[in-house]
């Protein structure tokens, strides 16, 4: 398992917009309700700021990456997210920086501050830097995201000061708009853009100086404000699947069709696995047998492969079942999207079902036993 190496000067622009976003403690002002965006300047994605404070239990802040990322904060707003939720646990997509105490750092952490030169004195002041990804464990940064969360820092630090001195509102014109600190390519910086709903111009901080760009060459950048709708949700494109016809035709060959029902879900698991890249909630495959509530087969998956090894996991309970059910019912919406090609090739019906009883209870003991070993 890797941890990301950034150049040091990455990391320098990253502390010194951290120290500088934390010397204002803008939280003092401002609430986790108050949300702004930032343009990502190489791939336009909307970063949706959220300043953490206002209750002076923990400080810093987050960056809620496109409209997925908004979705979990307004959910929470809403409160229709607990904090035990599944979905707050494992399917957050943003970066934070969360102002720390010395002792909940880890040993690279610690190293970089040496490096570069700082030593914290006092409570919840040394700078944590974490990535989320659904289904990932909060791991260390990669360069571009540094990079992000560094230009992050210092729009959050201009908005900050713009919303004390009353020279700027977030109150949106339409429903469901948010103000977007958009980046301006030109190398006339700090001139204001008079072809667009422009409130200010800025130039970028010297953290970003030096981005580059596809074909563009390195250039300062200027921002300015922009109203924009919130950012749509992206579809999830599930792989196809190969399916292998000579495997299906000995599976037809070989197993007995029935007239049961075999109930099928998905799910993370609360303890984490040390993956390549970073650590991650194993993502359960759990087929029960309805009638009689026998698991059949559990299988874990890294978040990013579950759409190969899923459908490979129902074809080997076939195989060693030698049993074809009459009906699968499924409570996850993507595993309706993957299973059903395969289910049809085999004439088996499949089904969207919200409730899954005896599945239910093995998921629980399922769960339990992870929880213990967590």
């Amino acid at each position: 398992m890797n941890i990301p190496s950034l150049p040091l000067p990455v990391w320098r622009a990253l502390y010194d917009k951290a120290n500088a976003f934390r010397e204002i403690a803008c939280w003092k002002w401002m609430s986790d309700a108050d949300v702004f965006g930032v343009q990502n300047p190489n791939n336009d994605e909307i970063g949706y700021c959220c300043v953490l404070g206002e209750m002076g239990e923990v400080f810093g802040l987050v960056v809620y990456l496109g409209g997925e990322g908004l979705e979990i904060h307004n959910k929470i707003q809403s409160g229709r997210l607990h904090p035990d939720s599944a979905e707050l646990r494992y399917g957050q997509k943003c970066l934070t920086l969360r102002f720390s105490n010395r002792g909940d750092l880890d040993k690279t952490e610690l190293a970089t501050a040496k490096k570069l030169g700082y030593n914290f004195k006092g409570r919840n002041v040394w700078p944590q830097f974490r990535s989320m990804r659904p289904g990932y464990c909060p791991w260390h940064l990669t360069e571009n995201e540094a990079n992000f969360l560094t230009e992050c820092l210092e729009q959050a630090r201009l908005v900050a000061v713009r919303l004390k001195d009353r020279t700027l509102r977030l109150d949106p014109p339409k429903k469901n708009h948010y103000l977007v600190r958009v980046p301006r390519r030109d190398t006339s910086v700090g001139s204001a853009d008079r072809t667009s709903n422009t409130a200010t111009a800025e130039p970028s901080s010297p953290g970003a100086r030096g981005m580059t760009f596809p074909d563009v060459a390195p250039i300062d950048l200027c921002w300015r404000d922009e109203w924009r709708p919130t950012a749509p949700l992206r579809r999830i494109t599930l792989p196809t699947y190969p399916i292998d016809d000579v495997r299906l035709r000995r599976i037809k060959n070989t197993c007995h069709g029935g007239d049961g029902i075999w109930e099928i879900d998905a799910f993370y698991t609360p303890s984490p696995i040390a993956g390549e890249d970073r650590p991650y909630f194993p993502y359960a495959f759990l087929c029960v047998d309805h009638d009689s509530g026998m698991i059949l087969d559990t299988t874990l998956a890294e978040p990013s492969k579950w759409p190969s090894d899923f459908p490979n996991a129902l074809l080997k309970i076939f195989e060693s079942t030698h049993i074809l059910p009459s009906t699968l019912w499924l409570g996850n919406g993507p595993l309706v999207e993957l299973i059903e090609p395969l289910a049809n090739r085999l004439g088996i019906e499949v089904m969207a079902a919200k409730k899954l009883p005896s599945l239910a209870d093995a998921k629980r003991e399922l769960l339990k036993f992870f929880n213990r070993q967590s």
